[in-house]
Formats: C-alpha cells, structure tokens, sequence
C-alpha cells in the first residue's frame, strides 16, 4: 500500500542490518552467477516493494545497495544485470529516479548492460508482467520482497520464481503485521499460504505463539511453492518490534553464502538475531561471540528424538535447519560432552567423522 506519511522516512534500527545482509550476499550473488565458472549471459535484480532508494536521513536504500553490489565486485562489461523496482506510490516511484541519478552520476554501466525499469504499481499485480516484459525468466532473479509485513505477494509468483533458474527469494515479515493482515484477510489470505487453510488457527493461539505459528506455516508455503532450502531468522532490534527474513533457494550453497553474510554483519549496529526454532528466545549477537545456547539444545534434542548420528550429519543439519553454520557444531556440542548429556560411540575425542549419541535416548 502507500506510504501513509511523509516520502522519504526516516530509517529503521533494523534496516541497516538488511542492508547489510543484502549488501554482503549480493556482492557474492553477482560475481558467482556473472564470473563463476557455470555463469550466465543475464541475472536479475528484482523488488516488489522498492521505495524511494533513500531515507530522511540520506541512508541509502535497497536499490542503491544492489547497484552498488553489482558495480563493486562485477566488471561492467561482464554479462548483463537488470534491475526491476516496483512500487504503488507514485512519490517513491518519481523520488527513486532522482536517487539512482544522485547516487551514480556517472552510470557505471551502458543501458544494455544494466537496464534499469522503475514502475508504479503492486508487486501482487505488477512485477510478474515486468519481469516477463523485460525477458527476465529463463535466466536467474533474486527476488527481495519487503512488503512491510502486509506480504501481499501471491503464491503464484513464488511458484514461478521457484521454478526458475537458478532463482531466489528473500521475504520480509513483520510478526505483528502480518498476523493482523492474515487474520483481517480471513479465507482470502490462503493463497498467502499456497491454498493451505492451517495457518487459520492462528486464532486459537496464545499471543506469544502466533508469530511462530504463521512463520511456520510461510515456511511450508515456501517449500510448497518449490523452494527446497530455506533460511529464516529473526532481527532483533534494542527498540522497536521484531523482523522475520525468509530466504528461499534451490541449492544448499545459496543457504551456505547468506549464512556468509549473515555471520558476517556488522554487529556494531545494536541489532541481534535469533533462531526462531529456540523455544528459549536466546539473541545470537548479545556478545562478541555467537551465543551457541540454541544450537546446543536443537541438537541435544535431535539426537534425544533421532538416536545416534554422525557429526556429520549434524553439521548439515545445522546448515540446513537452523541459523548456524557447520563450523560451529563441534563447539556446540562440546557443552553436552561436558555434561555427559552425550557421548561419543566407541570412545575417543570428538571429531567430525565421531557418531555420537544421547545416552538418556536409550532410557526411554
């Protein structure tokens, strides 16, 4: 919807970690699709939600940061890169030209070698056809669609940037925002969910656990949809409420080079993140190391319901279901260790290629 206020807005605590985040993974996005050695001819930067590229601050917008990717880390004679900036408020729309001018005034591409279309209207109606005009499909699109929690973005597309080459999404959920815009939408909204009315027992819920509840049922959709790896996680702001970011690819190493970024983010901006799938809510950037405590009880808890497993195995699994990255396991897992929670199969140290198990599993 428009923006309801003054164009543009001042910008929020959590938006710089996003930006960042985007920033991070997109300069490896681009090099590895345009450079790498299975690259191809053309990619696509595409927004359903785009704004103006700029806030009261003079903060730089999403737009800008992507352009910015592009240029820092890609030749601007290697390969073709479209950019597709959708928005239904004819003020961002007008202002984010004037931005992109502002920010590179000398172009650092010819036309034909980074196209850039900026269109009013919704990313429910429009951006579909855009990307069809512009001959995107057939070639990868990483598809940011920040919706400000209302995430009116139909399954359709989901499906359809899923079945694409080489294609991803990364989604924005505001919690509160977008429980209130399931619930107002009533049966209209399962098409939110890819027709699947489950997300609907929202209502009977305690508060609390309504959030969880609509991420997890999202996180179906997605897979559903045709995304068969994805990572979610929640940014955790000093003030201001909470924001999920969905990420769906069809390749592990998609999963392995946002972790990369998200690891990596400045963590001087005074905002956390956490694995939403921690009943216990711990923030991972409270210190200066990552707090493992949620790690640690994810996998005591895997190897409680599953019975023994492979270090191994369990570094994927932490690549795949949760936040952290294979590298942070073993440390994990030594807590257990400590504690004789675990053990590991015919003694020895614990190392990767360790079986190791839950010794009250067998109890039960």
């Amino acid at each position: 919807m428009a923006v309801d206020g003054p164009v543009p807005w001042p910008c929020a605590e959590h938006t710089g970690v996003k930006h960042d985040i985007y920033r991070r993974y997109l300069e490896r996005w681009f090099p590895i699709l345009l450079k790498g050695s299975k690259r191809y001819s053309s990619v696509t930067y595409a927004e359903g939600f785009s704004g103006p590229g700029i806030y009261s601050g003079g903060e730089d917008g999403s737009p800008v940061v992507a352009i910015r990717a592009l240029s820092d880390k890609v030749p601007p004679t290697t390969g073709v890169a479209r950019f597709v900036f959708i928005d239904n408020d004819e003020r961002c729309v007008n202002m984010l030209w004037d931005t992109l001018r502002n920010a590179f005034p000398e172009r650092p591409r010819s036309q034909d070698a980074m196209p850039v279309v900026v269109r009013e209207g919704t990313c429910a109606e429009d951006l579909e056809g855009v990307l069809d005009e512009v001959r995107a499909w057939g070639k990868p699109i990483f598809a940011n669609l920040d919706s400000w929690g209302n995430v009116p973005v139909p399954f359709r597309l989901l499906q359809r940037l899923a079945n694409n080459v080489s294609s991803e999404v990364m989604v924005t959920l505001s919690p509160q925002h977008f429980v209130r815009f399931v619930t107002k939408k009533g049966q209209d909204a399962d098409d939110v969910f890819g027709g699947d009315p489950h997300w609907r027992t929202v209502t009977n819920l305690a508060p609390e656990a309504k959030s969880r509840h609509i991420l997890t049922c999202y996180r179906q959709a997605l897979r559903s949809a045709g995304f068969p790896y994805l990572l979610d996680f929640e940014l955790v702001p000093r003030h201001g409420q909470p924001l999920y970011l969905v990420f769906g690819t069809g390749h592990p190493f998609g999963v392995e080079k946002m972790k990369e970024s998200l690891w990596e983010v400045d963590r001087a901006q005074g905002v956390g993140f956490r694995d939403p799938r921690d009943e216990q809510a711990e923030s991972l950037f409270v210190f200066d190391e990552p707090q493992l405590g949620p790690l640690t009880r994810l996998l005591h808890q895997k190897l409680r319901d599953g019975g023994p497993g492979r270090v191994e195995d369990l570094r994927r699994f932490a690549l795949l279901e949760t936040v952290y990255r294979p590298q942070h396991v073993l440390r994990a897992l030594k807590p257990l260790m400590d504690q004789g929670a675990i053990e590991v199969e015919g003694g020895g140290r614990l190392r990767i290629a360790s079986v190791v198990s839950s010794p009250s599993a067998s109890t039960r």
